[in-house]
């Protein structure tokens, strides 16, 4: 097996390009360990983002992600979260129809 992984490049909406490789169970592993301590599925998400992309031909860590333009995160986060990694549904809809019916009392 040959150790360059097959990648897919994105032109991203700053202009940038972004070259994004296709995910494994080590790159989820490594992206619990950059976020340690927060059980945010958004953190976990953002930083598998830095695990399988590249910007420009080079490496970008997890706070690089933090200081993208957001429409490049999104881009970034459709792509590969969309074949390789799902997030929990977020608990607002449970919170908000309580509040909706507090305020009502």
């Amino acid at each position: 097996m040959s150790m360059a992984e097959p990648t897919k490049t994105i032109a991203l909406p700053s202009g940038a390009t972004a070259e994004v490789r296709k995910g494994r169970g080590k790159d989820l592993m490594r992206a619990h360990r950059v976020v340690r301590g927060k059980d945010d599925p958004m953190a976990i998400a953002l930083a598998l983002i830095a695990e399988l992309t590249n910007i420009d031909g080079k490496p970008i860590v997890y706070e690089d992600v933090l200081e993208m333009d957001l429409a490049d995160v999104l881009t970034l986060q459709t792509e590969i979260m969309g074949s390789d990694f799902q997030l929990p549904p977020l608990p607002s809809s449970p919170a908000s129809s309580t509040s909706d019916s507090q305020s009502r009392n």
